[in-house]
C-alpha cells in the first residue's frame, strides 16, 4: 500500500514533532530555524554531531526551511523503493572487519559520510539517511546519494534534496570486508549468529549464518567484479548511469559482460526536478507521460533493485511485463513529494550574512555571462517550472567521458535475444545499452501499469507535455541518430550554493574555482570534508583527506565551461556573492 507522507499516519508526525521543535503552521521559520533536531538522545546525541574522523565535528543539527515538514522528510529518507542489497538482519548485525564493534555505528557510517538517524517507528533501527526496509531485505533509495549536509563552525545544516558526499562504493567495500572477515573468523561467525533473530549459540545456527553470509559474499564479490574501474569514484560521486546499464547488462546477458564505469558524476540536486521538462547531466530523459516513474525504476535498478528478465515473443506476452522488487507507487508519491521541496535560502543566521551591495553589482554580471543558460526562478512560486538548456559538449567543453560511454554502450541481449522489444522488433545478438535499459523500464511498469496511470495523470496536471529540447546542440540526424547525447544540461542555478563540487563530474571545488580560467583551476583537491568555505562558495578542500579528487584521470576533466573566466577578479567575487542569494 502507498503511503504518500501526507497520509502519514499520526504516530510518525508525534515521532516526528518530538525532536524538531516547535513550528506554527503556515508560518515560515528563520531560515535554518525551521526544525533543529538532535541525531538521537542523551550521549548519543553529542557523539553522532561532534566526533569525526575528518575533523568536520558539530554539536547542534538544524534543517533550513524547504517547503517540507517533519512527515515529508521522514518518510523520504526511509520510503521502500524496491531496493534488495543485502538481508536486512545481517547489516544491522553485522561487526567492522577488524573489530566487535557494530558496523553502523554512527561514527564508523561517517568515515563513508553516511548521514546518522536516531529510531523513529519507520527506522526501529536507526539505519541511516537513504535504507529502507523491504521484507527481509535492506536497500538504498533516493535519499541516500540526494541528502546533503554542510558543517559550519560547529552546526550541521542538514539539506533535503542535496548531493550527498557519501562514498557508496567505499561502503559497499566495507560491508564485503566485514562480511568476510566474519566467515574468516569463528568467534565473529558465532557473535553474529546468535545475535541475529531466530538464531542462538548452537552449531546449527553457525551454519544457517555460514550459509546465508557466503551468499552475501558472492554477490558483493559479483557486483564489484562487474565494476572495476581505472577511474574511482570516492565521495560525493558515482557513475550512475553506468552502474544502472551494469545491472542491465546482468540481468540480460550476465555480469561478464559488463561496461567500466569511469564517468563518475556528482549526484544531483532534487528540487524542481519534477518540475524540468528533461532530467539527467546529458538531458536524455523526459519527464512527459510516465517518463517521471520510469527514470525512477531505472534508478531502483541501479541501486540493487531486482528485474525477472523474460523472453516475449509477441506483444501480447509482452504485456505481462517483468517481475520485479520495484515498489512502482512509493516511486510515484515521492516524485510528487519531491514536487514541494524547495531550494534552500543561504542562512544568515549561520553562514556570514550576504553582501548585498556587491551582490547587486553581481546580479548584473551575472545577466549578461550566465542567464542565457541560467535562467533565475522564483522558488515560491507553485506552479513554477523549468525549460532545461541543453548544451552541446562540443560547444561547453566539459569531461564528455560520461555522454561518450551513454552512446557507445553495447551488450550482447542474452535472454532478449529474438524477443520482440517494445517498438515492435526483434532483438538480434546485441543491442545498445540504451535500448536494453528502456526494455527493462518499460516491461517492468507493464506490470505495474497503475503507477504508470498515476505518473501520466500527474504529469497531465501539471502541464508536463512532450516538447522540444531547447539549446545550442547538434539535432539528431540519419547521419548521426545520438548526437543529442552528447550534450550536457543547464539548469537554474537557485540553491546551487549548497551543491558543491561544481560541473557534471564534481570536478570543480567551488563557485569561485569555477569562474577561473581551467588552467587556473585546482588540479587536485581534496573531497568528503562537510566543513564549508562561505567566500568561495563550496567544502573546505585542501589536504589530503578524506580522498583526493585528481583531474588528470579519466572522467575528471575539469576543461569548459568557460563562461566568466577573463573576468577581473572583483567581479568574479561579486558574481559569487550573487549566487548566494539564489
Amino acid at each position: 500500500m502507498t503511503r504518500h507522507p501526507s497520509l502519514i499516519v499520526p504516530w510518525l508526525l508525534l515521532a516526528a514533532c518530538a525532536t524538531s521543535g516547535e513550528h506554527s503552521p503556515g508560518k515560515p521559520a528563520p531560515a535554518a530555524r525551521a526544525r533543529e533536531v538532535l541525531e538521537g538522545v542523551g550521549e548519543r546525541a553529542g557523539l553522532v554531531l561532534a566526533e569525526d574522523a575528518y575533523g568536520d565535528g558539530a554539536t547542534r543539527l538544524v534543517y533550513l526551511e524547504q517547503g517540507w515538514g517533519p512527515p515529508e522528510t521522514l518518510w523520504y529518507y526511509h520510503a521502500d523503493q524496491g531496493s534488495v542489497l543485502m538481508p536486512y538482519d545481517t547489516l544491522v548485525h553485522l561487526e567492522q572487519a577488524g573489530s566487535d564493534k557494530p558496523f553502523l555505528l554512527p561514527e564508523h557510517l561517517t568515515r563513508f559520510r553516511f548521514l546518522n538517524q536516531h529510531k523513529t517507528p519507520n527506522n526501529p533501527d536507526a539505519l541511516p539517511v537513504g535504507f529502507a526496509r523491504h521484507g527481509d531485505k535492506v536497500g538504498l533509495t533516493c535519499a541516500a546519494c540526494h541528502t546533503g549536509q554542510i558543517n559550519y563552525r560547529g552546526t550541521a545544516m542538514r539539506i533535503d534534496g542535496a548531493p550527498t558526499l557519501a562514498d557508496i562504493t567505499g561502503f559497499l567495500r566495507a560491508v564485503k570486508e566485514a562480511v568476510a572477515a566474519t566467515l574468516a573468523d569463528e568467534a565473529k561467525l558465532a557473535r553474529f549468529a546468535a545475535a541475529v533473530p531466530g538464531g542462538g549459540k548452537d552449531s546449527v545456527s553457525r551454519e544457517a549464518a555460514r550459509k546465508s553470509l557466503t551468499e552475501t559474499l558472492r554477490w558483493f564479490e559479483s557486483y564489484e567484479a562487474a565494476n572495476r574501474s581505472t577511474t574511482e569514484e570516492g565521495f560525493g560521486r558515482l557513475d550512475a548511469v553506468g552502474r544502472i546499464i551494469n545491472q542491465v547488462i546482468r540481468f540480460t546477458s550476465g555480469p561478464q559482460n559488463s561496461a567500466e564505469p569511469n564517468a563518475p558524476t556528482s549526484f544531483p540536486l532534487l528540487w524542481d526536478a519534477p518540475r524540468h521538462d528533461y532530467v539527467q547531466w546529458v538531458g536524455f530523459s523526459s519527464n512527459a507521460g510516465a517518463g517521471s516513474v520510469g527514470r525512477n525504476v531505472g534508478e531502483v535498478l541501479g541501486v540493487y533493485g531486482q528485474i525477472e528478465v523474460k523472453h516475449y515473443e509477441t506483444e501480447q506476452e509482452a504485456k505481462r511485463g517483468y517481475p520485479s522488487t520495484v515498489e512502482a507507487n512509493e516511486l510515484v508519491a515521492m516524485e510528487e513529494t519531491l514536487r514541494s521541496l524547495k531550494s534552500p535560502r543561504w542562512p544568515e543566521d549561520i553562514l556570514p550574512p550576504i553582501d548585498r551591495k556587491l551582490a547587486a553589482r553581481g546580479e548584473e554580471l551575472y545577466r549578461t555571462n550566465c542567464l542565457s543558460c541560467h535562467a533565475t526562478i522564483d522558488r515560491d512560486d507553485p506552479r513554477r517550472s523549468v525549460v532545461a538548456m541543453i548544451t552541446g559538449i562540443d560547444v561547453v567543453g566539459t569531461d564528455d567521458t560520461s555522454a561518450r560511454n551513454l552512446i557507445q554502450a553495447r551488450a550482447p541481449t542474452g535472454v532478449l535475444e529474438g524477443a520482440i522489444s517494445p517498438k515492435g522488433e526483434i532483438y538480434g545478438a546485441e543491442a545498445t545499452a540504451l535500448a536494453l535499459l528502456g526494455d527493462l523500464v518499460t516491461r517492468t511498469l507493464a506490470a505495474k501499469p497503475d503507477a504508470a496511470v498515476k505518473a501520466t495523470v500527474n504529469a497531465r496536471l501539471h502541464g508536463q507535455e512532450e516538447t522540444a529540447k531547447q539549446g545550442n546542440y547538434t539535432r539528431n540526424s540519419d547521419k548521426d541518430p545520438t548526437a543529442e547525447l552528447m550534450t550536457y544540461k543547464a539548469r537554474p542555478l537557485n540553491g546551487t550554493w549548497a551543491s558543491a563540487p561544481y560541473l557534471h563530474n564534481g570536478s570543480v571545488p567551488t563557485l569561485y574555482d569555477l569562474l577561473l580560467p581551467p588552467a587556473e583551476r585546482p588540479r587536485t583537491f581534496s573531497v568528503g570534508r562537510w566543513e564549508y568555505d562561505p567566500r568561495k562558495v563550496g567544502y573546505v578542500s585542501d589536504g589530503q583527506v578524506p580522498f583526493v579528487f585528481d583531474t588528470r584521470v579519466t572522467g575528471n576533466s575539469n576543461r569548459g565551461h568557460e563562461y566568466g573566466v577573463t573576468l577581473p577578479d572583483e567581479e568574479r567575487w561579486a558574481i559569487v556573492e550573487y549566487l548566494k542569494t539564489l
